[in-house]
């Protein structure tokens, strides 16, 4: 099936370390340095203050956007999954968040969407 080979595909290709340049949010832009771990269905996420966040995701590739669902592992009972946007394209990945409780609708940052854009770091 060909939405199997996406998905896996895409789980092969995401893993890694990624680090965040830039995020922008209904045109105003900054730039970051944020780094996303993906290690099998775990994602470790480091903060500019070099806090860390552990994760479990999966990736959702039938919708449109594609998502990953994260669950924190922190407090796994009290969150719920959380939604995001994701655009992967070789050494790139676009990451989008959208507003609390909403899901992302388009892989940019309008409608108070984050758009963070990543580069896959050389080991």
């Amino acid at each position: 099936m060909a939405s199997d080979a996406a998905k896996s595909t895409d789980q092969a290709n995401i893993q890694g370390v990624w680090l965040a340049q830039s995020e922008s949010q209904n045109g105003l832009r900054r730039n970051v340095s944020y780094l996303y771990v993906f290690t099998e269905d775990k994602l470790t996420f480091t903060d500019e203050t070099k806090k860390e966040i552990r994760y479990s995701f999966k990736l959702d590739t039938t919708s449109k956007p594609k998502l990953i669902v994260i669950q924190s592992e922190e407090t796994p009972t009290d969150s719920a999954p959380v939604s995001v946007g994701y655009e992967l394209n070789g050494g790139s990945l676009k990451i989008v968040v959208a507003p609390a409780g909403l899901r992302p609708t388009d892989i940019s940052d309008k409608n108070n969407q984050e758009l963070i854009l990543c580069k896959r770091k050389d080991s």
